[in-house]
């Protein structure tokens, strides 16, 4: 008896140490990544995810040409179910600028902002949200344009499929 509630007892120790399912490309516990694996996801297929977590007014001073935009405000501002369990936890699923759909859950998606901050919480937030393929970049926002993923876009989205 002893012995299980001492086990009982570990488990949210031992728990935190569990990996959390984000992926953050300078991390050397996850799989390696880098700018140029980004850069090859993108000639390899147009469907790959980049999100963008930045405000509106920072997307409309600069943004990357191939994201979409997903301000952490709005993702974090809605609410959604939990299939599995029923219960509703605070969260919005992400939109795909080209199709104004929500991306799936089982899709990559490759999340940046302006220096990491809000990328690893939309990260966990997707995650949590049932993502399976999340990659925070941890590059700034200038790193990634200096890296010539694609090209930059000043000005406002007009719509989703702009």
């Amino acid at each position: 008896m002893n012995k299980i509630c001492s086990i009982l007892l570990l488990l949210p120790f031992i728990s935190a140490f569990a990996p959390s399912g984000v992926a953050h490309n300078r991390n050397p516990s996850s799989a390696l990544f880098s700018v140029a694996d980004l850069k090859a996801a993108f000639e390899l297929s147009p469907k790959t995810f980049l999100l963008d977590v930045r405000e509106p007014n920072e997307w409309a001073e600069g943004h990357l040409a191939l994201a979409s935009p997903n301000p952490l405000s709005v993702l974090t501002s809605g609410t959604w179910m939990d299939r599995a369990t029923g219960k509703f936890s605070p969260g919005s699923f992400p939109i795909d600028r080209a199709t104004g759909v929500a991306i799936m859950p089982n899709k990559k998606v490759y999340i940046h902002c302006k220096m990491g901050g809000r990328a690893k919480q939309a990260g966990e937030l997707l995650t949590q949200m049932g993502y399976q393929d999340v990659v925070v970049l941890e590059e700034t926002f200038d790193e990634l344009v200096a890296a010539e993923i694609c090209d930059v876009v000043i000005g406002e989205v007009q719509d989703l499929t702009d």
